[in-house]
């Protein structure tokens, strides 16, 4: 095994052990409400970056989570609906590619959990929302600052295979008409929102969602794992 993979290794088998024993959500409840975060940013930065305009945001106990945006254009709503499931396969295939460097404990911990209380100032205005954002960010810029740098790689490669699995195993959501925020309908899923506007179908938008968030992963675990190789020079 590559010098370095022992981390990922153990991260994917303990989400695998968490995923298949009892009680074990309770373990990955922050890593998952972490997911629900990246997801309504996505939304929120997508909303900006068409032009429009980010009203609130909100994060549940149920890790459901809502984003509130105002854009003009179809195409802009239909990018931003997309881009909650997009910016979580893109973002955890890039903490995956970033897993091996060295600083990416450290500083990658710490930058994550100053985004969380920036985005939590900002756009987050339920209670609960504010709570959850405001202990992981302060989880994770602690442990940033604080922790040693073997552990904060740890940590920070359990971050990005979870967020990575996120971004698979969520699409399995699109697959009903409905979606459920907080126990309760909230309208109709991402997909089938997109498909409303750009006369797709939705399958076909829920399964590129899920295609690419493999192919981000894979990619992701390519390019960390390409990260420490080093061409050794021949004696000859």
């Amino acid at each position: 095994m590559p010098r370095g993979e022992g981390r990922l290794l153990v991260a994917v088998l303990l989400l695998v052990l968490f995923s298949n024993v009892p009680y074990g959500d309770y373990a990955l409840y922050p890593f998952a409400l972490f997911g629900t975060w990246v997801h309504e940013v996505g939304h929120a930065l997508a909303a900006l970056a068409m032009g429009g305009r980010v009203d609130h945001i909100q994060l549940f106990p149920d890790t459901s989570g809502l984003a509130y945006t105002a854009t003009s254009s179809r195409l802009a709503q239909a990018t931003v609906s997309s881009a909650g499931y997009v910016g979580t396969a893109v973002f955890g295939g890039l903490l995956l590619a970033l897993r091996r460097h060295p600083e990416a404990g450290r500083v990658g911990l710490a930058l994550l959990g100053a985004s969380m209380l920036g985005t939590g100032l900002l756009w987050v205005r339920n209670g609960f929302g504010l709570v959850a954002v405001g202990v992981l960010g302060v989880a994770l810029l602690g442990a940033g600052l604080r922790l040693p740098r073997t552990a904060s790689l740890a940590v920070f490669t359990f971050l990005a295979a979870s967020t990575s699995l996120n971004a698979i195993t969520s699409i399995r959501a699109l697959f009903g008409s409905v979606q459920r925020v907080n126990g309760q309908p909230a309208g109709m899923t991402d997909a089938r929102a997109v498909a409303d506007l750009l006369v797709i179908p939705w399958f076909l938008w829920a399964s590129g969602w899920f295609v690419l968030a493999l192919a981000c992963t894979w990619a992701g675990l390519r390019a960390g794992g390409a990260q420490r190789r080093v061409t050794r020079p021949r004696r000859g």
